[in-house]
């Protein structure tokens, strides 16, 4: 008998060890949800809802399902301000005699009742029952361990593999579980197959509910996935001697990255850069081309400032000053002539990107153009609701824009993904 028992312990523990390394989670988890599942069977099978336990010999590990319960000849008297569930469970403990004797007939009030339940004898639909049970355990284990790995790991890089693309975006698999990066959070030029390796950050998880795992989304239009690459390509970022004080993107087309060293030794802009650009090249080609300027953070506002506006080139400012009544705040800058394209940039990209990084609206003008406004004309023109309407009102910078409002706009990915298959 005790040589049958330790065959049927080894194969539900060779079962267990399976499932546990098939799902990949702890033997122990695997464990706890399989006692449960036991008891669920004991008491479908007994029709008893009482205190069942899963005992486990610490010499010959033997499994037992025990009923064990205190024998009394009337329930306590609990507190009644105790909710109706807390008493059920309370007296979940305790059996009457009359009840106990079925049991064993020498039970009486005092008694620790303790009666092995032989799941062999459960029954077909308490054994499927038991099976049920340990699989929705096992799944509901499995969906909360991915969220507890993910739940810290919102905006670290990761690579994966495609697994399949569908309309809504790509399936990703990370190792442990699949994710979902979806159409919006790629960007235009992003092209894979199937097996393709992926670099992108985690963007967000959602909790596990029922019946639903936990779902891990990612992203490679975050400001994160930039300030990630850059903690790969550069050893000063990972090891926190240069800082990433801000960071303004259009994906796929510009960046702005504002850095400071924490060691005066190190010149920032040249350590992310690198020598002949390598470093900064290493993170453009994984953005698709994407143009990168490095911007060298100084806690006075006027330098940083300016370096913002022109990033290493030396911007000659003629003025600038704030107009009030705007949040974010406005100010107008009145540039050389010969800067303004620099500082406007393609498309005024690098005007818009330089007020995202300073937290501001920034409006340019070239010197000539400043100085051929009437006072009431330069009064209008600050106070316009569209910015870039303010820009587009010089003649001479005309060229610096397409004609049309819907050329100054990036396409969206799915946008250009749509013309790409044009």
């Amino acid at each position: 008998m005790a040589k049958k028992n330790a065959k049927k312990t080894n194969l539900i523990r060779e079962a267990l060890e399976h499932l546990a390394k098939e799902k990949n989670i702890a033997m122990e988890d695997v464990f706890v949800a399989f006692k449960e599942s036991l008891v669920a069977a004991a008491r479908k099978y007994t029709k008893l809802h009482k205190n069942i336990e899963v005992d486990v010999d610490p010499i010959t590990e033997d499994i037992k399902v025990v009923l064990r319960v205190e024998v009394v000849d009337d329930f306590p008297d609990y507190d009644p301000n105790l909710p109706p569930e807390e008493v059920e469970k309370m007296d979940e403990h305790y059996m009457l005699e009359d009840e106990a004797k079925e049991y064993h007939p020498e039970a009486e009030a005092g008694y620790m009742l303790e009666v092995e339940l032989p799941f062999d004898h459960f029954g077909r639909l308490a054994i499927q029952e038991a099976r049920q049970r340990l699989k929705q355990r096992v799944n509901d284990v499995e969906r909360n361990r991915i969220f507890e790995i993910y739940k810290n790991k919102i905006g670290t890089l990761i690579n994966g593999q495609v697994l399949r693309i569908e309309k809504n975006g790509a399936i990703i698999s990370i190792g442990s579980t699949d994710a979902v990066l979806p159409n919006i959070e790629r960007m235009s030029k992003d092209r894979w197959k199937i097996g393709q390796s992926v670099k992108a950050v985690i963007s967000g998880i959602s909790e596990p509910s029922k019946g639903t795992g936990a779902q891990v989304t990612l992203s490679r239009v975050n400001k994160d996935f930039v300030s990630e690459l850059f903690k790969q390509e550069i050893p000063e970022v990972y090891d926190g001697t240069i800082e990433i004080k801000g960071i303004a993107r259009i994906p796929g087309y510009r960046a702005k990255v504002a850095v400071y060293s924490r060691d005066d030794r190190v010149d920032p802009s040249g350590a992310c850069i690198g020598v002949k650009g390598q470093r900064i090249q290493a993170i453009t080609r994984e953005l698709n081309n994407e143009r990168i300027d490095v911007v060298h953070w100084d806690p006075d506002p006027e330098i940083y400032f300016r370096r913002a506006l022109g990033a290493t080139n030396n911007i000659n400012i003629i003025k600038s000053f704030e107009v009030p009544g705007f949040n974010p705040p406005r100010t107008v800058v009145i540039v050389g002539d010969e800067d303004v394209g620099i500082v406007i940039g393609d498309k005024g990209q690098a005007v818009r990107l330089a007020g995202q990084l300073l937290g501001k609206e920034i409006c340019v003008f070239s010197e000539s153009d400043w100085a051929n406004h009437t006072e009431e004309e330069k009064e209008a023109l600050i106070h316009s609701q569209d910015p870039r309407t303010i820009v587009k009102k010089t003649a001479s910078l005309d060229t610096l824009f397409n004609k049309s409002e819907e050329n100054t706009e990036e396409p969206s990915p799915s946008e250009a993904a749509n013309s790409d298959e044009q």
